[in-house]
């Protein structure tokens, strides 16, 4: 009878990935205002840039870095100048709050329980 080795298992390291790690910047969350501001979706965007979607989100959610090149590709897209990306950027130029995306944002976060009691507030109002 044939006697059975077994191999030790191995795991593999996880790669350490830019992705993996959320760092939202200034100019990450008003490019993200720009295609807003423009009523663009990012599956529209996406393919006009010559990325993916997942890039494109990454790139607004602070899980890519974005250099001048990249961000001028996006300005370019949305409609913007660099000088009124930058003057944004500087607060030379007003930019809206977003309180009705983030107030969604939150609430497509929260747990059913949760859900329940902030409808119940929302109602009085």
């Amino acid at each position: 009878m044939k006697k059975e080795t077994s191999k030790p298992f191995k795991t593999r390291k996880k790669k350490n990935r830019r992705s993996d790690k959320k760092v939202m910047t200034k100019e990450a969350s008003l490019l993200k205002f720009m295609r807003e501001s423009r009523h663009l979706s990012m599956r529209r965007v996406a393919p006009i840039l010559g990325l993916s979607e997942a890039t494109v989100n990454h790139s607004e959610n602070g899980r890519r870095d974005l250099d001048e090149l990249m961000i001028k590709r996006f300005l370019k897209v949305y409609g913007y100048s660099w000088e009124e990306f930058k003057q944004m950027l500087d607060g030379e130029i007003e930019v809206p709050d977003h309180v009705r995306s983030e107030c969604i944002d939150i609430i497509n976060r929260l747990e059913e329980r949760k859900l329940k009691t902030v409808r119940a507030f929302l109602v009085t109002l």
